[in-house]
């Protein structure tokens, strides 16, 4: 049985009882991992723009305990520009504390770089905004690398560790250029660079759900299983499943960016998976999602006050939001009285 995956871009592997590996009993031992974890919110969405609030958190966990938490944040706006049948979309950042190049702040994402899955209420435009706020999130990760790669930034002595929230596949360009280099930052070091996805949709060659099949294969036990290892410049990790604690009801996909440091990564992750709130996945994520999360409160203060100092182009925004919110405003209504 194997993944089903692009064999001309991923070396596979079999998964089968026998490839299922135990976690070492001395366990992984990391001075410190920095989870990177990212949220937007928006703020204002029209027909041909949208405003949005992106937030990064970066939460350094050492010796189980939260070390540092770093938060930046920034409003972008996106606008939708129409040339014939040609659809783009040019980001702008402004008012902004994210990690970001000074390239990265203005950009453009053609109609092909913006995939919405179909049933989602997110716009193109929103899209491109997310796609902004990856770049952030990678970015984020790499000044996380730098610091604890630095002896004078965090040094507890030991291996060091950087998670990103999701996978290290990219689906575009700019995500691959920043990636790569986010490898290129740690490679050499004595950092280790990893993610960890909350949900995974692979399924193996039989039809089954990856995720489903790792579950059967492992029979309750802690452990890993490599799944494939990326070959190409969209994608060089390797890729596994594993269940990070023998009371987990989840497995998750792991990836690392240097295959021959995945067990010791896996092995970290399961010392920081014993949260009773989530058994299973690292605590550090938890709190990652926590801290970049933007709740709607958190993003309608934030519009309150883009609203009360608005230049003339947010102003035409917030009039031409109307074309799109109508029905929330249906949503807040009450009509019980009437039945």
């Amino acid at each position: 049985m194997l993944a089903l995956m692009n064999r001309k871009v991923y070396k596979l592997y079999d998964l089968s009882k026998d490839k299922w590996i135990p976690i070492a009993a001395a366990r992984g031992n990391s001075a410190v991992t920095v989870f990177v974890d990212g949220g937007n919110a928006s703020l204002v969405s029209t027909p041909t723009a949208e405003l949005q609030r992106l937030r990064t958190a970066a939460v350094a966990v050492a010796a189980g305990r939260i070390a540092s938490v770093r938060q930046n944040e920034g409003d972008i706006i996106v606008r939708v520009a129409v040339d014939g049948e040609k659809v783009a979309y040019a980001t702008e950042l402004f008012d902004s504390g994210l990690e970001l190049s000074q390239e990265s702040k203005s950009l453009a994402f053609e109609k092909s770089e913006i995939a919405i899955s179909e049933g989602s209420n997110a716009t193109a435009a929103g899209k491109a905004a997310e796609a902004v706020r990856r770049l952030a999130e990678i970015a984020a990760a790499k000044a996380a690398v730098k610091e604890l790669a630095d002896r004078h930034g965090w040094h507890y002595g030991g291996r060091k560790i950087v998670i990103v929230d999701g996978a290290l596949e990219t689906f575009s360009e700019k995500e691959s250029r920043a990636m790569n280099d986010l490898a290129a930052a740690a490679k050499g070091t004595d950092v280790i660079l990893g993610s960890v996805a909350k949900t995974c949709a692979l399924l193996t060659d039989t039809g089954e759900s990856l995720i489903a099949a790792a579950e059967r294969l492992a029979e309750g036990k802690e452990g890993y299983i490599i799944v494939a290892e990326g070959l190409n410049e969209r994608h060089r990790a390797a890729v596994a499943v594993a269940k990070l604690n023998t009371s987990a009801g989840y497995l998750f996909r792991v990836e690392a960016a240097n295959g021959s440091e995945l067990g010791e990564l896996v092995a970290a992750l399961a010392m920081q998976s014993n949260d009773l709130a989530f058994p299973g996945y690292p605590y550090g994520l938890i709190m990652a999602d926590r801290f970049a999360r933007i709740s709607g409160n958190d993003a309608e203060i934030t519009k309150s006050k883009i609203a009360a100092t608005a230049n003339a182009e947010v102003k035409a925004l917030l009039k031409d939001e109307k074309a799109l919110n109508a029905h929330s405003i249906l949503d807040g209504k009450s009509y019980y009285k009437w039945l």
